[in-house]
């Protein structure tokens, strides 16, 4: 196997050049200032196409919440290597600062969200991780069969007192007996096809 020193650059060593040189750019430039933004924007775009961000703790989590608890760390993170884009030591790599930064605010993601007032958690009796909570995905289960009879008890009681007697006059053209009245409350109603 040749040695990676006489093969040139490797892919990774050209990206953070890019990432160092584009920081060192937005340094340059005042805050808020149109050029700083440009840089900033080709930085925070490099930074995602990297494919090198870190996911810390991805294991620990169920995969829809680690989703919603990674992105708003993220989030922060992308928003503060914008803000504090003039503490960046061009010592160390950009993605090094950038994972840094983001391992920080996903810990300070976490702990928010346990603090926002749960009662009851299901937690692995093991490590004591949150083990899995509901999400939208799991929404459609949740729901209460009492609504849905609500619901149907609504449609029931709009199709018994048709205020304005418009369907009773809607009616299928090529069946005239048939009224619009009667095909919902069979349909609906009795819960026939």
């Amino acid at each position: 196997m040749v040695n990676q020193r006489f093969q040139g650059a490797s892919p990774n060593d050209d990206l953070d050049q890019r990432l160092q040189q584009q920081a060192k750019e937005a340094q340059q430039h005042p805050a808020q200032s149109p050029q700083r933004q440009v840089a900033l924007n080709q930085l925070i775009s490099e930074i995602m196409k990297s494919g090198r961000l870190a996911h810390p703790q991805k294991h620990l989590w169920s995969t829809s919440l680690y989703e919603d608890l990674y992105n708003e760390a993220l989030q922060k993170t992308l928003l503060e290597t914008c803000q504090k884009i003039d503490s960046y030591n061009s010592e160390y790599p950009v993605l090094a600062w950038v994972n840094f930064r983001l391992n920080f605010q996903f810990i300070d993601v976490v702990n928010d969200y346990r603090k926002q007032g749960i009662t009851q958690v299901p937690k692995s009796d093991k490590t004591g991780q949150i083990t899995h909570l509901p999400s939208l995905d799991d929404l459609d289960s949740l729901i209460l069969p009492e609504e849905t009879l609500c619901a149907a008890q609504l449609l029931q009681q709009f199709l018994e007192d048709d205020p304005e007697n418009l369907l009773q006059k809607k009616r299928l053209r090529e069946h005239p007996e048939v009224t619009f009245h009667l095909l919902a409350w069979s349909r609906f109603v009795e819960d026939q096809t």
